[in-house]
């Protein structure tokens, strides 16, 4: 079989759009996993800078790169599911990095969940941001995840090809700056999902990301996504305003902002009892307190 049509056993989806830079050393990061049957598929969404000279330094022949004219975000991910070869799929951002590991942990997953279809990690963040994620672990958790937010960070993700290949899953284009979120409400109904604990995504965080020029578009989308999982699955719709204020506390009382995030917490607790529930809660409301925080020193 011709090397341009053998099947590795991962592919490493990348969508790229001017990525200079950072490309290479998340390309690097891919290589230096200890899987060596691998692709990196990287989607060339119609850059103009130098992120794929970048690469082709590299001179690594398991790159290739599939370009388009600019589309976006969505369409590259669903040319990259289109293309992959791999009977993995792995996900990653060319801005971000891939700690030592991550792969060879979600294999394992994989191999002992045999109805298992994806598999995420926690994350780090760093740049403009520090710390640590935890996302939950087990498919229950996830699903009771799922009523407010994504359980998984989604350029974490490992994906088992075959369910990508038989149900024609693809990300929504309606949902732009939310694909994942919405993507793994749909996805989880065909299989085993959860998360391997470990850091095993190193997400950058700055002023050019597009969760931050977005939050508008993304929090409307989120907010729909939620109750369209809640009515298929049965469970207790959450109010909007009551997600919107857990998942984005907003004001000006600093005081108001955490007890308002307390409170909705408290209402998420009651809806989906659980440790997991009691987890991100107790989250939201750290990251309340830091917020009101800075805002007593501004």
């Amino acid at each position: 079989m011709p090397p341009e049509q053998a099947q590795p056993l991962v592919t490493v989806l990348m969508p790229v759009y001017n990525a200079a830079g950072y490309i290479a050393d998340a390309a690097r990061s891919v290589f230096a996993q200890g899987v060596d049957d691998l692709e990196l598929l990287v989607i060339d969404d119609g850059c103009t800078d130098e992120s794929i000279d970048e690469l082709t330094a590299l001179g690594d022949l398991r790159i290739r790169v599939v370009s388009q004219a600019n589309a976006g975000l969505v369409a590259a991910l669903n040319r990259g599911l289109d293309e992959a070869r791999g009977t993995f799929i792995a996900r990653m951002d060319a801005d971000d990095l891939l700690p030592p590991g991550r792969l060879l942990a979600q294999l394992s997953w994989m191999a002992e969940h045999p109805d298992g279809i994806v598999c995420g990690t926690d994350y780090e963040l760093f740049e403009a941001m520090s710390g640590r994620v935890r996302t939950p672990r087990s498919d229950k958790a996830c699903r009771r995840r799922l009523l407010y937010g994504s359980c998984h960070c989604g350029a974490s993700v490992m994906i088992r090809r075959e369910v990508i290949e038989r149900t024609g899953i693809r990300f929504d284009p309606e949902f732009a700056h939310a694909e994942d979120y919405e993507f793994f409400t749909r996805i989880c109904e065909y299989g085993e999902v959860g998360n391997v604990p470990m850091g095993g995504y190193r997400y950058r965080i700055h002023a050019a990301s597009v969760s931050n020029q977005n939050n508008d578009v993304q929090q409307a989308a989120h907010l729909s996504i939620a109750a369209a999982y809640a009515e298929r699955t049965g469970a207790r719709p959450f109010p909007d305003d009551a997600l919107a204020r857990l998942m984005w506390p907003s004001g000006s009382n600093p005081v108001a902002l955490v007890a308002g995030t307390a409170w909705v917490a408290a209402r998420a607790m009651l809806r989906s009892p659980c440790a997991d529930t009691a987890r991100f809660g107790a989250r939201r409301v750290v990251e309340a307190a830091a917020a009101a925080r800075t805002r007593l020193r501004s």
